[in-house]
């Protein structure tokens, strides 16, 4: 483990079929939750028993006739779109900051935000989508659970080896390779040493083309993977725990379920050290119909009420249970042990000690709502909805019923005179004119649109969106609610992610990333200062206008009352467009102290060239606060900037003066330019930008 020293645990041997017993068990009691999650997502999806695909009822419980309306509202998903939505925009555009729990300093706190960011938008490529998984979750039904966990895939591929990189590796070789007698056995015994992941017929094939052809093919294994990451579960369908759960990390036990291929399990062998003998048995008895004979539980299984076509045979699938139980080592130390287990198969494919927090489960829940001390009592908003959909439907099919009757009102005709045809220009023949008529429909009324839009009204006030009720202040707070608790529970997996990337993650990426070689020594040691990674964001910077005009108040703010030039105007910068775009924020504003070398660096090449006779001019968008300083260093030959013979030269060279004045009086009038523009917008002399002044003379 880099950067870390690893814990020993001795743990006891799994029991496996107690695992097996508790396992089933917990899944029977999740079986109230399923059911009512399936409601939900009926719901949600306007799905209910005997649904045509033409909109239409059909039948002879049709009503009120057959054929009439049976029109899907999407009241509920609608709403739960626009949430889901906000709360990834509200993820990707959150201000992260690191801090240090205890004493450290601003600079390493600045470079883990910067890893952080990289490492969760960039690296971790799977965030986008477990993130939506997770929203959709926990807004349709009241919660979801995130598992964090180091991901490390291996492969092998084919690689090439030539005889001269085996003799640059071991030149003792190089003594027998005029022996045609003993340098096949050495050459064997050397590529043992260098590959001893290779099989003994694999070996004496590459001792032999080596030999005879100068070069040899052997498959090599190949990291694929190696960082965090994350997935979202589903909560009766591949995670369970006990239904009484109030914390997730005081559960006895939790449960995952994986879907793997044969192909999966013989990696999982090479990249996670699962037991081989056990995995071939597992491949050996194959997958199958799920769920299990034993398993009289429906979790797992991927069919729903609403969905007559789901796909509830896994053939070619092989299920494995991965156990999460809280227990003590042989010492009595309390241990998170996680075991891996299959109901077909005896034994286990694995068992040890959680690798970077030995004591927690990997697994963070963010609920909608705290009704109660017990997680699984948060309510999704189907469940609050669920009266406004039907409402909204009933009212929507009884105006397009009524349409239709307007269209094509009943027909009353006399016995046995059945007219032959109706529509436009029909010629109807009649012995009288009252054989034949249409009866009368009732006027038609406002009511029923009414009534579906005050039940609009009242869902949007539920869900937290302004209405007559509700105005938008107490509307915002309702979302930034639920913003917080999102972002509270991202907050505890960014912590989760961090603490897996100090305990397994290389201190070159670090250097990669921040160009902080000293941090990667500080940072990636487990000793350091440990860092709290947090999340935040206004749902009224959703609304750009808003926004914009918040910040320019308070620039306009800084710029009026900072007489003391305490003001960061660089930060301000940052945050303001890290309000629009945190990513483009990263890429577009660099750091200060960053900022600020490449200004003085340009500036010396640009001294340089007027020195070597050319003519140059100021940049545009230039600092000319700081260029105006390093010209003045120059002259003044500090020792930062040593320069002798610059006083000299430019009393006695007219032609390189002249440049030089040209080029500073370019600087100076940029930095008039920027004191009239903020004067002007704000009425009064900005009180922290004061004046260069750069004599050359």
């Amino acid at each position: 483990m880099n950067g870390a020293e690893e814990q020993k645990f001795d743990l006891k041997q799994p029991d496996v079929d107690d695992l097996k017993t508790d396992y089933l068990r917990v899944l029977g009691n999740l079986n109230w939750w399923v059911d009512q999650a399936e409601q939900n997502r009926d719901t949600r999806f306007c799905h209910w028993q005997g649904k045509s695909t033409d909109g239409r009822k059909h039948g002879e419980n049709a009503f009120p006739w057959d054929n009439a309306s049976d029109l899907e509202p999407f009241l509920t998903n609608s709403i739960i779109d626009a949430d889901v939505a906000m709360l990834k925009s509200s993820l990707r555009r959150s201000n992260m900051v690191a801090s240090p729990v205890e004493s450290g300093d601003v600079k390493s706190a600045q470079l883990v935000t910067q890893f952080m960011r990289w490492l969760v938008f960039t690296r971790m490529e799977e965030l986008e989508r477990e993130a939506g998984i997770a929203a959709n979750h926990l807004l349709e039904k009241g919660l979801t659970v995130l598992g964090i966990y180091w991901k490390r895939e291996v492969t092998r591929v084919y690689r090439t080896l030539t005889l001269e990189e085996i003799l640059a590796n071991a030149p003792e070789l190089v003594e027998y390779i005029e022996d045609v007698v003993n340098f096949p056995d050495a050459l064997g015994n050397v590529l043992s040493a260098l590959y001893p992941d290779q099989r003994e017929a694999r070996i004496k094939r590459m001792a032999k083309e080596l030999i005879n052809e100068g070069s040899t093919e052997y498959p090599a294994i190949v990291v694929t993977a190696n960082r965090p990451a994350l997935r979202t579960y589903e909560i009766g369908r591949d995670i369970a725990f006990d239904s009484n759960v109030t914390d997730l990390q005081t559960a006895r036990s939790i449960y995952c379920t994986h879907w793997y291929t044969p192909e999966e399990v013989r990696n999982k062998v090479l990249s996670d050290g699962w037991d081989e003998e056990w995995a071939d048995e597992l491949i050996d008895r194959g997958g199958g119909q799920y769920p299990d004979s034993s398993d009289t539980s429906r979790l797992g299984d991927l069919t729903h009420s609403y969905d007559q076509q789901a796909v509830t045979n896994y053939d070619g699938l092989l299920k494995v249970v991965v156990a999460y139980r809280k227990e003590t080592d042989e010492d009595n130390v309390p241990v998170c042990s996680r075991t891996i287990f299959s109901q077909r198969v005896e034994g286990h494919a694995s068992h040890e000690v959680m690798g970077y927090d030995p004591v927690r489960y990997p697994f963070v829940v963010i609920t909608r709502e705290q009704l109660s001390s017990r997680l699984l009592d948060s309510r999704g908003l189907p469940e609050l909805l669920r009266s406004a959909e039907l409402a909204v439907k009933t009212e929507q099919d009884s105006r397009r019923d009524r349409s239709s009757l307007s269209t094509v009102p009943p027909m009353v005709y006399t016995v046995g005179r059945q007219p032959s045809r109706i529509g436009p220009g029909a010629k109807i023949p009649v012995r009288r004119r009252d054989e034949v008529g249409f009866l009368e429909i009732p006027k038609y009324s406002t009511a029923s649109a009414e009534i579906e839009n005050s039940i609009r009204t009242q869902a949007m006030k539920v869900a937290g969106r302004p209405t007559s009720d509700l105005d938008v202040v107490e509307a915002n707070q309702v979302r930034q609610g639920l913003v917080n608790d999102w972002l509270g529970g991202w907050k505890k997996i960014l912590n989760h992610v961090w603490a897996l990337q100090r305990q397994y993650g290389d201190p070159e990426t670090w250097f990669r990333v921040t160009n902080n070689e000293q941090g990667a020594q500080l940072i990636m040691d487990r000793t350091a200062e440990v860092y709290d990674i947090d999340l935040s964001w206004d749902v009224q910077n959703a609304d750009n206008d808003v926004m914009l005009a918040k910040m320019e108040k308070i620039g306009m703010i800084m710029g009026q009352y900072d007489r003391n030039g305490q003001a960061n105007f660089g930060e301000y910068m940052r945050a303001f467009i890290e309000a629009l775009d945190p990513n483009l924020a990263t890429r577009l504003v660099m750091p200060a102290e960053v900022a600020s070398n490449k200004e003085i660096e340009e500036t010396s090449v640009d001294i340089a060239k007027i020195h070597s006779g050319q003519v140059v001019n100021a940049p545009e968008n230039a600092n000319p606060e700081l260029r105006l300083q390093v010209i003045q260093h120059w002259i003044q030959g500090t020792e930062e900037i040593p320069n002798a013979d610059a006083q000299q030269r430019l009393q006695e060279d007219e032609s390189f003066r002249a440049r030089m004045e040209t080029y500073v009086g370019q600087l100076q009038h940029q930095q008039q330019q920027a004191q009239n523009a903020l004067t002007g917008k704000l009425g009064t002399p900005p009180g922290n930008v004061p004046a260069t002044s750069t004599q050359l003379t």
